[in-house]
């Protein structure tokens, strides 16, 4: 059991580390991991985040609170340093203990050369951000394309940034093919200096100025234009029952029992995205059987039979836990079915509103990438994971 305990306090450790980093936003949770991160606090933020999609899926009208994830690749920082009033741009790393802003051309060479990919985009970025941002302000956004992204169908014009390809039609098809650069910017950060800034995930964009060259999509999701009806409420609020009876009924020794597994990067976590993968159904016996050949799989990487003994004593002692509290596990997983289940009968009514932009993974017609709920200061997002998070983790897999 020492092992186990080990991991607890690593799983501590690493819950210390999100909630000193919980100011920048780096990673978004789907809502039904969170109990598979932070137990019964992760559950109730769960709850409460679906409930507020549910509730602005029932209004007509947009919402802050509610907004479209757009597929884009890469993630950017940019605008003036509120230091020195210098405009820049910069990849997620400008949050980092080290950051890298970039100023110039050389500087994005210099910090990202070993990324041809990304030192094309920041430059671009660099050349034609500058032209809409406001003259004070920080903000993060997804870039959309390139000027050489572009490329022109029977539809309109289409451009692919990381796994979905977006296609657009008459006007906006017009917007796009003038534009050199795309961008969705959703959040907008707040602070005197860049170590200590504070997402917000309501970007004021009015200040934005207009320019042909830049072509930019505000990520508020109109509910106006969806038909959530009375069957797929009632659907949603019998998962959501179900979630909470497990909730209540295993209690503190539920979470208590499968806490050595929680967490960001956990196995519970590993194992969810090992199901989406394969289509298994997650069970107490599933997750024992990742963690055996995941442990078998370093074990086979190790020369001495000193270490390879220590990884097979590491694997037996988490099985053991897990087996004498199997009960417990199957309960968790269970009520994350729940919840998946719950948010997907949200995410298909949300996604019959895609923008104005048509989604194709693999020339298939597609829904978005998802929702993002903000709740409580924290983004949750709501995706569909047998179909797009299953095709961005076979991808990031070739």
């Amino acid at each position: 059991m020492l092992q186990v305990r080990r991991k607890l306090m690593q799983s501590f450790k690493s819950f210390l580390k999100e909630e000193a980093e919980g100011a920048k936003l780096k990673h978004i949770t789907h809502a039904e991991d969170r109990p598979l991160q932070s137990g019964s606090k992760g559950f109730e933020h769960a709850v409460s985040a679906l409930n507020t999609a549910h509730q602005h899926a029932k209004s007509s009208g947009h919402s802050t609170h509610l907004s479209m994830k757009y597929d884009g690749s890469p993630s950017i920082v940019f605008g003036h340093h509120p230091e020195n009033g210098k405009f820049f741009v910069a990849s997620k790393s400008a949050f980092n203990k080290n950051p890298k802003i970039n100023y110039t051309p050389k500087d994005i060479e210099k910090n990202h050369g070993h990324a041809p990919g990304l030192v094309n985009k920041l430059k671009q970025a660099l050349t034609h951000l500058k032209k809409v941002a406001p003259k004070t302000g920080v903000y993060q956004g997804d870039v959309m394309f390139g000027d050489e992204d572009k490329k022109e169908t029977k539809k309109g014009v289409s451009f692919t940034p990381n796994t979905i390809t977006y296609t657009a039609k008459g006007d906006e098809a017009d917007k796009i093919r003038r534009a050199k650069f795309g961008v969705v910017v959703h959040t907008q950060y707040h602070g005197k200096d860049i170590n200590s800034m504070s997402a917000d995930p309501h970007p004021d964009l009015h200040s934005f100025k207009d320019h042909p060259d830049v072509w930019t999509k505000h990520p508020a999701h109109d509910t106006s234009k969806i038909n959530y009806t009375a069957k797929e409420q009632d659907t949603f609020k019998k998962h959501m029952e179900a979630a909470q009876k497990i909730h209540d009924e295993g209690g503190k020794k539920m979470y208590s029992a499968t806490e050595p597994h929680q967490g960001a990067g956990g196995h519970l976590e590993t194992y969810i995205n090992h199901t989406v993968r394969t289509d298994e159904k997650p069970t107490a016996a599933g997750l024992i059987k990742h963690i055996q050949n995941k442990y078998n799989r370093e074990a086979e990487k190790l020369k001495t039979p000193v270490g390879q003994a220590r990884k097979e004593a590491e694997a037996k002692s988490h099985i053991e836990h897990i087996d004498a509290n199997k009960e417990h596990y199957n309960n968790l997983l269970s009520m994350h079915n729940h919840l998946q289940k719950a948010k997907n009968v949200l995410v298909k009514n949300l996604e019959t509103h895609t923008g104005g932009l048509e989604h194709h993974i693999d020339n298939k017609p597609t829904g978005p990438e998802g929702f993002v709920v903000h709740h409580a200061g924290e983004p949750t997002k709501l995706v569909n994971r047998k179909e797009f998070a299953k095709a961005n983790l076979l991808k990031v897999r070739k």
